[in-house]
């Protein structure tokens, strides 16, 4: 009998059994403490009233100390998420050629994952894995008969992520050999102005779910049978965010940034010199201000000068190093505009250190992303009976391929050449490409037909010319 069999089984109260599931067997970070970096209007200078003390007027206004945060933590989980899959994930899919029913097969998977809306689903799930460490992406059939998956099927196949950021606590089990046997997963959700607390399990045979009220913990669904035999879903975690050992730097920017603020705003009004002694009172008129001092005296503005050098270059070495060591490149507006107009091989070099990073981390996506696919061909054996001998004989290979601005002319220039200096499109493939025509096959009949005529009159000028 294996672990999670022995929990379920073993005859405690369901408050007890739900209090061993929650027993996590892997280290992942609290999101409690992780969001306080990730969420900039949670970071400590937003709250610090030790070394940033409002100050007390005279007349009893209060007038608040500089607080600027910076929302970097936030912004280098956006730019990782965008360069590991701003290009859609790639499937190449192997063992298909010549057997029809296996390339009907794969078409009927990348259906599956486009109506699934994957793409939109990897973006959000990568923001949750990399800021809050751990996601679980679950799989699921609605009764919906329909024929999108190129054969007619009863149901729908659709997919829904969990993470700590949408206030999901995740609980998996694993074995001794790192597989993982049971999933479950807390939540709250609103039922008619009440919020209850629901906890899942799935196992690879059974789904059990429990809701908690004034009484503790009750069953809802007590071993409900999965056809699947695997757990309908994929868990990744991670040990520490994207923006690991970032901080400090983060918030080292931000008090320098404050402390700037203030003595700006503290020297910001002018100060008035007077040298001697003046005569009379000043003459307020409407255009300007008159004094008169004595014989040798004089009035004037005095300037404050602030050594702001210093100042951009420490914020500046701040921002370099926060970029450098999290090896994501600082791909602001104001930098882009300073490359100027280079080369496709240019910026793939500037890249460089991204494209590394992308590396590093795309090994646990690989594994999530191959695991998902074989929990999807699992439904269509479900979905489609007649293709279950062969599903399994058909491989899908997942490609991660990082952001680069592409440069189309680079790429079709590289295909030709490659292709010994021959056309890599066909002319209504390029029609096609273009995106101008709304009905290219039409534009290349006409296109065909202006040729022709052109053609007619060129030959009719060269027999009249010939005539003559």
């Amino acid at each position: 009998m294996d672990e999670i069999t022995q929990i379920l089984n073993s005859g405690l109260p369901i408050d007890d059994v739900i209090s061993v599931l929650k027993e996590k067997s892997v280290c992942v970070p609290s999101w409690i403490k992780l969001i306080k970096a990730y969420e900039p209007t949670l970071h400590e200078i937003v709250t610090d009233t030790i070394t940033r003390k409002d100050k007390i007027k005279s007349d009893g206004t209060k007038e608040e100390a500089s607080r600027i945060y910076v929302g970097l933590e936030k912004l280098l989980t956006k730019r990782m998420t965008e360069f590991m899959f701003a290009i859609p994930v790639k499937r190449v899919y192997h063992n298909i050629e010549e057997n029809e029913t296996r390339q009907q097969i794969a078409k009927a998977i990348e259906s599956i994952y486009k109506y699934a809306r994957i793409d939109t689903e990897n973006i959000k799930r990568s923001t949750s894995f990399f800021a809050s460490c751990e996601i679980f992406t679950i799989w699921y059939v609605v009764d919906k008969p329909n024929t999108l998956y190129g054969f007619n099927s009863k149901y729908k196949l659709k997919c829904k992520t969990y993470s700590p950021m949408d206030g999901v606590s995740l609980y998996p089990l694993f074995d001794e050999l790192g597989d993982m046997v049971a999933m479950s997963f807390e939540y709250k959700k609103k039922i008619k102005d009440e919020e209850i607390t629901f906890f899942e399990t799935y196992t690879a045979d059974r789904h059990y779910k429990w809701k908690q009220d004034g009484q503790g913990w009750t069953a809802v669904i007590t071993g409900e049978p999965i056809q699947l035999k695997k757990i309908p879903g994929v868990y990744a975690f991670r040990q520490v965010p994207i923006y690991h050992g970032l901080t400090r730097l983060r918030k080292e920017l931000e008090y320098t940034l404050s402390r700037n603020s203030d003595v700006i705003a503290y020297n910001a009004s002018p100060v008035l010199k007077v040298s001697g002694k003046m005569l009379g009172e000043e003459d307020k008129g409407e255009s300007r201000r008159l004094f008169r001092v004595e014989q040798g005296g004089d009035v004037s503005y005095v300037s404050w000068s602030q050594a702001i050098e210093a100042v951009k270059y420490h914020i500046d070495t701040l921002l370099k190093l926060y970029w450098m060591q999290s090896q994501m490149p600082d791909i602001s507006f104001d930098n882009m505009t300073k490359l100027g107009n280079i080369g496709f091989d240019a910026r793939q070099t500037l890249l460089t250190d991204a494209h590394l990073k992308v590396g590093d981390e795309s090994g646990v996506w690989i594994e999530t992303l191959d695991r998902e696919a074989s929990v999807v061909k699992e439904f269509l054996k479900m979905m489609n009976t007649s293709w279950a001998k062969e599903i399994d004989e058909v491989e899908v290979e997942n490609i991660i391929t990082p952001f680069i601005q592409l440069d189309e002319d680079s790429a079709i220039n590289r295909a030709i050449k490659s292709n010994g200096g021959k056309p890599v499109a066909s002319h209504l493939e390029s029609i096609q490409m273009a995106g101008i025509s709304n009905d290219p096959i039409t534009t290349l009949e006409q296109i065909r037909k202006e040729e022709a005529e052109e053609a007619k009159v060129r030959m009719e000028s060269v027999f009249n010319e010939s005539a003559m």
